[in-house]
């Protein structure tokens, strides 16, 4: 039998094998019906005879933009949007193959253009922003092609829209992404730029973006002395010591580390900026505690990094960092100070953080011993990981297994969630398994007075005996957790 052909892709080779003339008629019927993607072919068009034509029609497209003040209603977003999306394309890559430079100062163009147009449309979708910010991310490429005489040109473009506060945070976006692809003899001019009108309003909850920029700088340059002397002129509530703190630990300059990380962080307003939203911005500060104990081990000070350590782990019950001191305890410490560790859980108040702890770990033998001693405990709202350990207590627990199935049916039937009293039918039917095995209830109350327990508080939820009494004979298996909130 002969084999079938072997399906053509929508990719280059894919393309290629279509053919020239084929092509070229798709593009003018997609162009008679896409405006968009029509503008898009006439700036490619435009290109052909160089940066001055295509200039010259992304000019007109921008100064459209610029001029319009109507407000674009919901029935038009999707169009507006391919729209814009064809005005960032013809920039980048139509105007960036012919002449990026050019191309890069109506790639500012475009996205200094945010403020006002944010306030014509409704972008609750985010798509517009994600526009905006996929074209700051293009600019990185455009700069590092940029002619030495037109590098040297951005600065002068982009300082005075960086003065002040830059609350959607695309101008702040866009030059970070400018300054990784700028020479370093541009971006030391450029700082020097920056400097002056680095101006901290005072109470202000948010960094003005010269900052941000004189960071992404100083990054660029490799120059952590400047970046530190940025943040050292900062306010108290403005620093973030941990970073500062991180960036040297990660250089083997540990005793100014250990200053910075040691430095108290003043709590503040948290703002998130639309600009953060689509770049990940917003990241996690590194955790002052475990740092503080790296900077310590590397100035050899290892007696204060593992009473660090230790304090860690009794706040949290940190798996890791209790990895992390056990590696790094004394020949024939190790046994002793697991075993310390494993009391002070024991003793923890929060049995929601033993089991976790154990799970973890993983020592499910203790897990489970544990369980079955503070059977009444356990609170189904923490299912995330009640299910899985339920679960994974099953095969060897059945008891353990048994006290986290009731905890989560009780949470359902008791706060009578209609729609996942299916899901509790069958965990009922699981725990009639679970009691049918060996040691399935020891320590428990048995299967048929818990049962029976169950319909005296909870007569009323006809809806969940219903389903019980519907229930298949055995349950279905559950590959995670349901959605029983």
């Amino acid at each position: 039998m002969a084999k079938a052909a072997k399906k053509a892709k929508l990719d280059r080779d894919g393309l290629t094998v279509l053919g020239l003339d084929k092509l070229i008629e798709l593009a003018l019927d997609e162009a008679a019906l896409n405006p968009s993607f029509k503008k898009r072919l006439n700036a490619a068009l435009a290109g052909i005879g160089g940066g001055a034509g295509i200039a010259k029609l992304v000019d007109s497209r921008l100064a459209m933009l610029e001029k319009a003040t109507s407000r674009i209603r919901w029935q038009k977003e999707r169009a507006f949007g391919n729209d814009l999306e064809s005005i960032s394309a013809s920039i980048i890559k139509e105007f960036g193959a012919a002449d990026p430079g050019m191309a890069l100062e109506r790639l500012i163009r475009f996205v200094l253009g945010y403020d006002g147009l944010a306030e014509r449309v409704n972008d609750s979708s985010g798509r517009i922003a994600g526009i905006y910010a996929q074209a700051c991310a293009a600019a990185s490429d455009l700069a590092q092609r940029a002619s030495s005489e037109q590098q040297a040109h951005i600065p002068t473009l982009m300082t005075p829209v960086l003065a002040g506060m830059d609350y959607h945070g695309f101008r702040t976006l866009l030059a970070v992404h400018i300054a990784a692809g700028l020479s370093a003899e541009v971006l030391k001019s450029w700082d020097a730029a920056l400097a002056p009108v680095m101006k901290l309003p005072a109470g202000s909850p948010l960094l003005p973006a010269s900052v941000h920029v004189r960071r992404a700088i100083a990054d660029a340059l490799g120059d952590l002395d400047t970046y530190v002397a940025i943040e050292e002129a900062l306010p108290d509530t403005l620093r973030e010591p941990t970073v500062v703190a991180e960036r040297l630990h990660a250089v083997g300059r540990f005793a100014e580390a250990l200053a910075w990380v040691r430095r108290p962080r003043k709590s503040r307003v948290g703002f998130m900026r639309r600009s953060d939203v689509f770049q990940g911005g917003l990241k996690a500060l590194p955790d002052k505690d475990q740092l503080e104990a790296a900077i310590l081990e590397g100035m050899k000070d290892r007696p204060s990094a593992q009473a660090l350590r230790w304090k860690i782990f009794e706040k949290n019950l940190d798996v890791e960092i209790l990895r992390e001191y056990i590696a790094k305890a004394g020949d024939f410490e190790e046994f002793e100070a697991l075993d310390r560790a494993f009391a002070f859980v024991e003793d923890h108040r929060e049995p929601h953080a033993v089991l976790r702890f154990y799970l973890a770990w993983p020592r499910l033998d203790l897990a489970a011993r544990y369980v079955i001693r503070r059977w009444g405990v356990w609170e189904g709202e923490f299912y995330e990981f009640l299910l899985p350990a339920a679960e994974a207590f099953e095969a060897d627990y059945p008891a353990a297994a048994t006290a986290l199935y009731r905890a989560l049916l009780e949470r359902i039937v008791g706060r009578g969630l209609l729609e996942f009293y299916g899901t509790g039918a069958d965990y009922l039917v699981r725990l009639a398994a679970l009691a049918a095995r060996p040691g399935g209830n020891d320590g428990l109350m048995p299967h048929e007075d818990y049962v029976a327990d169950l319909k005296r508080k909870h007569a009323r939820r006809y809806g969940f005996w219903d389903k019980v009494a519907t229930a298949p004979s055995k349950a279905p298996a559950r590959k995670g957790p349901p959605g029983n909130r």
